[in-house]
This record gives structure tokens, sequence and C-alpha cells, in this order.
């Protein structure tokens, strides 16, 4: 018999049939999920390769294989983003001992993240500064700063250790991404506007 279920908020009694599927099978478990999406996530980021030797995104070939460590860090946030958001939507599958009071926020922010690593991989896949990709690019930049808040928080109330990374240490990780991330936002939007006023 399927053990009852406490959802997290509204939205996990909206998804509830499916929620317990995923949960009945065993999708949940870290060593399902993590390997299932991780291989929807390799299929993503090569579907993204053949499109950036497409659009003209590498013009400058030396950096290509960071970049695309960068970007494959998306696609792999896209994919067990959505999993954990929608793990975490069941108050028996989160990872706290006791009922935490910002367990109904888990599982929408952990979805916003995914909308926020989808609309930068789309902003990549168009390699373009029309007015769509400036409003993608808006929303990307403030994932960023969120996500700078979330990796600042860490950084200063958590301890720093080897053996638990998902804590403080996890803190200079976020903050070391988003830094690259920013960096490659500046490269398709402040840059090349700046070359532009200085040939008017």
């Amino acid at each position: 018999m399927t053990p009852p279920a406490t959802f997290t908020n509204r939205l996990g009694e909206v998804l509830a049939p499916i929620l317990l599927w995923m949960r009945d099978i065993g999708f949940f478990e870290w060593y399902v999920y993590v390997p299932v999406m991780t291989a929807l996530a390799v299929g993503l980021f090569l579907i993204l390769v053949r499109t950036t030797e497409r659009n003209g995104t590498f013009t400058d070939r030396p950096r290509r294989a960071i970049w695309l460590a960068a970007y494959f860090g998306l696609c792999f946030l896209a994919t067990n983003g959505l999993a954990v958001g929608l793990k975490t939507l069941i108050v028996e599958e989160l990872d706290y001992p006791t009922r935490v009071w910002f367990e109904a926020y888990l599982g929408p922010l952990h979805l916003y993240i995914v909308a926020v690593a989808l609309s930068y991989l789309a902003l990549i896949a168009r390699n373009r500064t029309a007015a769509l990709d400036w409003g993608l690019g808006l929303f990307v930049q403030l994932g960023l700063l969120a996500g700078y808040s979330v990796g600042v928080y860490r950084l200063l109330n958590e301890p720093m250790s080897l053996a638990a990374p998902t804590m403080g240490l996890s803190g200079i990780i976020m903050c070391a991404a988003f830094a690259l991330y920013n960096v490659d936002l500046y490269r398709r939007f402040v840059a090349p506007a700046s070359r532009f006023a200085q040939l008017g």
C-alpha cells in the first residue's frame, strides 16, 4: 500500500496524481532521478552544441570549451532542478528531519530556477539581441541576482566543510558560476552595444 503523502503547497495538491505515481515507481530516490535527468541533460546539451555551431555563438574558439562546460551546467540545472522541484512538493520527500517554515517555497523556487536556466538556454540558442532576447536576459539577470544572495547567505551562515559541500562551500561555487554567467551576459548585450555606440 502506498504510504500517505502530505503536500507542501497547493501546487503539490494539483499535481498529486503525477507526483504520487513518480514516488511509487521510486523516481524521487536520488540514485534514480540524478542519472535519468543527467542523461536528459546530456541530450539537451548535444542539441545545444549543434545549435551553437550553426548560429555563430563561438567566434573565440580557444575559450569554447570553458563556455560549453558552463552551458552544460545550465542543462544539468534545468533537468535536475525540475526533478527536485517536483520532489520538494511532497513533505515526506524533503531532506529535513522536521517540518520547516519555508517548505511551501522549495518546489516553486526550484521551478523558478528551471525557468531561468531554460531562458538562458533560449538566449544561447537564439544568439541575437532582439527585444525578446533583452527580456530573457533581464529575467536571467534577476535569477542570477537571487542566486548570488543564496550563495552569499550560505557563505556567511553555513559551515565550511569538504565533507558537506552543499553547505558553505557551495556558496563559493555558486557565486563563481554566476559571475561566469554574468560575463557571458555582458558579452552578449553590453559589449556589442558599447562597440556600436563608439562606431556611431
